[in-house]
Parts: C-alpha cells; sequence; structure tokens
C-alpha cells in the first residue's frame, strides 16, 4: 500500500519535471526565433547579408515578400494620385504603407519624375 503512493508521488513528480523541460524548451526557441529576427531596431538598418540558419532564411524570405508587397502598394498609391491628378512629390507615411525594407530598415527611394519606387537593399533591385 505505501510502495503505491511512492509510485503515485514519484510519477507526479516527474511529470512536474517534464512540464518545466518543456517550459524551458518552448522558451529558448522562442529566445532564438526572436533573437535572430532583431525586430526591436527599425531606425538602424540591420542588414547584414545573408542569413546563416534556416530559421533565419525563413524570415529574411518572409521579409522579402513583405518588401515586394509594400513596393507593390507605393505604386498603386502614387497611380492612383496620378489618375487624380496630383503627382506626389514624395512618399506620404499616411498612406499607411510602411516607407522602409522590413530586411534591412532602408527607406524605399522614389524618383517623383517617373514615379519609380524601389528598395536600395541589396537583392532587392528587381522588386
Amino acid at each position: 500500500m505505501n510502495s503505491g503512493r511512492r509510485l503515485a508521488s514519484l510519477h507526479s513528480g516527474f511529470a512536474m519535471v517534464e512540464i518545466l523541460v518543456v517550459m524551458i524548451v518552448i522558451m529558448a526557441l522562442a529566445a532564438l526565433y526572436f533573437g535572430i529576427r532583431g525586430k526591436g531596431e527599425k531606425a538602424e538598418p540591420k542588414f547584414e547579408g545573408e542569413a546563416q540558419t534556416t530559421l533565419g532564411k525563413a524570415v529574411q524570405k518572409g521579409e522579402s515578400v513583405e518588401c515586394q508587397s509594400n513596393l507593390r502598394q507605393l505604386r498603386l498609391m502614387i497611380q492612383m494620385k496620378a489618375m487624380e491628378g496630383s503627382n506626389p512629390g514624395q512618399l506620404d507615411p499616411a498612406w499607411g504603407v510602411p516607407l522602409r525594407c522590413p530586411v534591412s530598415g532602408y527607406e524605399y527611394r522614389y524618383d517623383p519624375e517617373s514615379g519609380r519606387v524601389w528598395c536600395p537593399t541589396p537583392g532587392h533591385e528587381n522588386y
């Protein structure tokens, strides 16, 4: 009878250790993910070249797609303004589109004469 209680007590102790280990692993993965991503540093360019880890490459690919989407939206806004009869002299933050590349943090470039918008980040020349 006593050994049954010991086993139950021992089993619940193992469950607590297992939960603790799982929580530590999840926190370590989250710290690794957010450490690679570095989203808190938007003001300064954070571009350091090609990512080395698989997770870093996946994040960079996602941010590259986000950059393409931002440029597409900016081009559409410029076209809409041109159809309204006004040629914007600069990119306007009031449009609701980010004006910085999510990969490098560099500001998008805009030529009001041609209406061309591009990203100066290396590798994004053809976006």
